[in-house]
């Protein structure tokens, strides 16, 4: 009698594990809300019925629409614009979404569309705007990035290595605040990282930018640069403390020594 309870009761969990995990759907826009807003159910053609859910549906847009609240494209899931021609927008506090959406594309997540900006009309500050996370081992991919004149916090979360580049065509960043967060980034000597690859063109710079390490805010300038070149890259580079070119020095004059010591 046990035996047979304690199976009831691990098919019964067994079962719960498989109805949550069918709740991961694909969401389509069809546009037949009152607005542009994602929140707005009646904008969306999904299984279960609803908006889609942060971190568990996937998207795809025919439309323009407005993400106005906290959303993250986790491993396996995706935003993409399936007509190629609409953009992507991310209400700021005066969409009215309040706050401001908070987007990431986490690592392993897609987002592949035309064009991403900020929405809304609000007086620009950071603290208006909506914030943009993006993880290492993504995909991005859009036709125009950060246009519209509307400001965006960016931030790219590096892992040991890399950070995810964005690839685009035209890419306006002059209205924009930039973090680059390198706390699981192993930092060895001198080293670049693409943040954006764009082939059309990049018009200003970033408002702010800010880079941080696991020991604190480095000294943009000194610990770091960033380039913006036409048709080319906007390229962080991470510059060794004076500390780490000795260390290389001195390396390089032992090698030498043992080098004429052979001969």
């Amino acid at each position: 009698m046990k035996q047979t309870t304690k199976t009831l009761l691990t098919l019964s969990a067994l079962a719960g594990l498989s109805f949550t995990a069918a709740q991961a759907a694909t969401f389509t826009w069809d546009d037949g809300g009152s607005g542009e807003s994602w929140s707005d159910a009646g904008n969306w053609d999904g299984t279960p019925a609803g908006i889609p859910a942060t971190g568990v549906d996937s998207v795809e847009l025919t439309q323009r629409s407005v993400l106005d609240y906290e959303f993250t494209v986790a491993t396996g899931q995706s935003i993409k614009d399936t007509v190629g021609s609409h953009w992507f927008g991310l209400g700021n506090s005066g969409w009215p979404a309040v706050p401001a959406a908070q987007l990431t594309l986490a690592k392993g997540g897609e987002i592949d569309v035309s064009q991403l900006a900020a929405r809304g009309g609000v007086t620009p500050g950071a603290a208006n705007a909506p914030t943009f996370t993006i993880q290492d081992g993504a995909t991005l991919t859009t036709t125009t990035g950060a246009g519209g004149g509307r400001p965006m916090n960016f931030i790219w979360e590096a892992g040991l290595t890399s950070v995810t580049t964005w690839n685009t065509t035209s890419f306006t960043s002059d209205s924009s605040w930039l973090t680059v967060d390198l706390a699981n980034y192993t930092i060895v000597g001198a080293s670049s990282l693409t943040l954006v690859d764009y082939t059309g063109t990049n018009t200003g710079t970033f408002a702010s930018n800010t880079v941080t390490d696991s020991s604190g805010t480095l000294t943009e300038g000194v610990d770091y640069t960033i380039d913006y070149i036409t048709d080319g890259n906007i390229t962080l580079n991470i510059i060794p403390e004076p500390g780490t070119y000795a260390l290389i020095g001195g390396m390089l004059a032992l090698g030498t020594v043992m080098l004429r010591r052979r001969r």
